[in-house]
Parts: C-alpha cells; sequence; structure tokens
C-alpha cells in the first residue's frame, strides 16, 4: 500500500497545529494547572519553565509546528513508500 505523501503530511501537520492551539489555550487560562498536568504526564518538574503567550508566540509557535511537523511527515511517508516499493519487488 502506497501513502498519499502530500495528504499524510498535510493532515498530519493539521493535526498537530490543532493540538498546539489546545495546548496554548489551557496555557493561556490556567498555566499552573496545565503546567503540573503536563509535569504529571512527563514525570518532570516543570516549576519554573513557565513563559506568557503573546499572539506573535502563538502564532509564530503554531506555524514552526506545522512546517515541522510537515516536514517530518512528509520524510516518513516518503521513506515508507520507499521501504514498501522495496518489499514488493522482494515479493
Amino acid at each position: 500500500m502506497k501513502l498519499d505523501t502530500r495528504a499524510f503530511t498535510i493532515a498530519t501537520a493539521v493535526i498537530i497545529a490543532v493540538v498546539y492551539a489546545i495546548c496554548a489555550f489551557f496555557v493561556a487560562l490556567a498555566p499552573e494547572a496545565t503546567r503540573a498536568f503536563f509535569g504529571y504526564l512527563f514525570h518532570i518538574d516543570l516549576t519554573g519553565l513557565s513563559r506568557a503567550i503573546s499572539w506573535g508566540s502563538f502564532f509564530a509557535g503554531i506555524i514552526g509546528s506545522f512546517v515541522g511537523t510537515a516536514i517530518v511527515a512528509g520524510a516518513v511517508s516518503w521513506l515508507y513508500n520507499l521501504l514498501a516499493q522495496n518489499r514488493e519487488h522482494e515479493s
């Protein structure tokens, strides 16, 4: 089965951008509770790692997350298709 690289890349990047926006919303709404939640989730002490969210940092972060994820998802899809193609030729 071949992955549609463009569709996979866009879908993955959009989902990550949505997750980023949800996370930023909770950080803006309840920074202490959000920090505590992620501290428990990742088993680390996040005390002192607080950062204020501005519109500029929000948009820079969401664009950076989208582009970075798109690059990684595109590479994963490309490599998957390459490996799947080579496996089909072996069969």
